[in-house]
């Protein structure tokens, strides 16, 4: 498993599960309990509990609402984007 972190403002809670080649780049805020597949990416955002980021999926300069799920591919840069997934 291969996780790349950049920028020096990253905060991970507990319960981090990651496939391979996730990527978290600062400002990064994240809670309890994230699933991250292969090939994700994470950046300037903020994640709340108990949240699923499927494979290849980007998610971009928004909050992530609590049990959501980011679909396989999605590239997710608006909070109306963000606000919309469902759990």
């Amino acid at each position: 498993m291969a996780v790349i972190l950049k920028g020096t403002s990253i905060r991970i809670g507990n319960g981090l599960n990651t496939d391979d080649n996730g990527v978290f780049h600062g400002p990064l805020e994240v809670g309890n309990n994230l699933t991250i597949g292969d090939d994700a990416i994470l950046f300037r955002s903020k994640v709340s509990n108990d949240v699923t980021i499927d494979m290849g999926a980007i998610v971009v300069a928004v909050t992530l609402p609590d049990n959501a799920k980011v679909p396989d591919g999605a590239v997710i840069t608006t909070q109306k984007q963000a606000d919309a997934l469902k759990a």
